[in-house]
């Protein structure tokens, strides 16, 4: 009876030790690729799938297009933009006036506020007109893709940060769009 007890106690221990090795090995896996590993604190890098925009840029006519600080492409990019974000809706039936409603309010302010920043920043010569070409490219690309996409987090974080420029460190380092 002695041997039986030792022998339950024994095989009990090993497979408890056998689980707690598990959590030790699931808690110190360094693959997880949600977070970022920092010193300081964990910030998390969102990925969404991606689909390539240039065929619907190719197809606005420049006639349709305002002009644009950064160029161009910039201004394609933001009737885009404006185009798939904004839609109206009837005041009332009947009512030929008309209401212009946002899809993701967060988002759309966080993208016109960059561009306020970044116009305003180049205009004051504190940025050079690549580096504020290039943020707001990749800004703008990202809104275009995550119009479809669950961005509940997202958005939740963009509502947190207190300025424009960790705003656009947002946008521009931690989102990873994936083609």
């Amino acid at each position: 009876m002695k041997k039986k007890i030792q022998f339950i106690v024994i095989i009990s221990l090993l497979s408890i030790g056998k689980l707690f090795a598990q959590d030790a090995l699931a808690l110190n896996f360094v693959g997880d690729s949600n977070t970022a590993n920092s010193s300081s604190t964990s910030r998390v890098v969102y990925e969404f799938k991606a689909y390539p925009i240039e065929e619907e840029l190719n197809s606005i006519p420049k006639d349709m297009i305002g002009e644009h600080v950064f160029g161009e492409l910039i201004s394609k990019k933001m009737y885009l933009f404006e185009s798939k974000y904004t839609y109206q809706v009837p005041i009332v039936p009947g009512n030929p006036q008309t209401r212009t409603m946002i899809r993701k309010p967060v988002i759309y302010d966080a993208v016109m506020k960059i561009e306020r920043s970044l116009k305003k920043s180049l205009k004051n010569g504190e940025i050079t007109k690549e580096t504020a070409l290039s943020d707001f490219n990749k800004v703008l690309d990202v809104a275009l893709n995550v119009l479809t996409a669950e961005t509940e987090n997202l958005e939740k974080d963009i509502r947190k940060t207190n300025n424009i420029s960790s705003m656009t460190n947002l946008f521009t380092n931690r989102i990873n769009l994936v083609f």
